[in-house]
């Protein structure tokens, strides 16, 4: 079966020339058609929320027999800015079948621009019934469930950033991790709707917001 989507945990993150650690629970969702992906970092065991964003992503195969890929992410919405962004890095599969992200980016603490290394776990999702990615009209929210996966974020009118993570357990969704200004009883999972056609319009959670992307039914 073809892969419909994909998502990835990070598993480490280290600034070169310091020691790697994972603080964070970080998961990124990927659609396989479009790279409409939603990227969210929490600081483990608490509310505090260290990055999110999302956008569209586009990967370009590397030189040297294919050993890497070049990806360059677009961020139309992202917490610790109000205009778009971008970052890019190179991926390359380590033996053990992670993946090593390398790239520079502003380094938070430091305001500077330094190299990083990331290790990431990616695993393929190919039940495309499964495949779900929206934003609402004004681009301000976005969604996504990949598999047993969910996750949302977005800016609120007063500038307040907002996310949160969820699985499904059970048959049952559990949110993992979530900014405190979400009240838990007000997180609308997607729903399973056939008639939510890719690009289409639709009206969901007293908002409007445009499909894009969904898996084969």
């Amino acid at each position: 079966m073809s892969v419909a989507a994909y998502r990835s945990f990070r598993l480490s993150m280290r600034w070169l020339l310091e020691e790697a650690s994972e603080p964070t629970s970080t998961i990124v969702l990927t659609g396989a058609k479009t790279g409409v992906f939603l990227d969210t970092r929490f600081i483990k065991g608490s509310s505090d929320l260290d990055w999110a964003f999302a956008g569209y992503r586009s990967t370009d195969p590397g030189a040297l027999l294919m050993l890497y890929s070049s990806l360059d992410n677009i961020h139309e919405i992202d917490s610790r800015t109000m205009d778009p962004a971008e970052d890019s890095g190179r991926n390359t599969t380590l033996p053990d079948g992670t993946t090593l992200e390398e790239g520079e980016m502003v380094n938070p603490d430091t305001g500077k621009m330094t190299p990083f290394e990331e290790i990431w776990r990616d695993e393929e999702e190919t039940d495309g019934r499964t495949v779900l990615f929206m934003k609402n009209i004004l681009g301000t929210t976005w969604q996504a469930r990949v598999g047993n996966w969910e996750i949302a974020l977005g800016r609120e009118k007063n500038g307040v950033f907002w996310a949160w993570q969820s699985a499904k357990l059970g048959g049952e969704w559990t949110v993992k991790y979530a900014t405190t200004s979400v009240g838990y009883e007000h997180i609308a999972h997607l729903p399973d709707n056939p008639d939510w056609e890719e690009g289409s319009s639709v009206e969901w959670a007293g908002d409007k917001w445009v499909v894009l992307e969904r898996g084969g039914r």
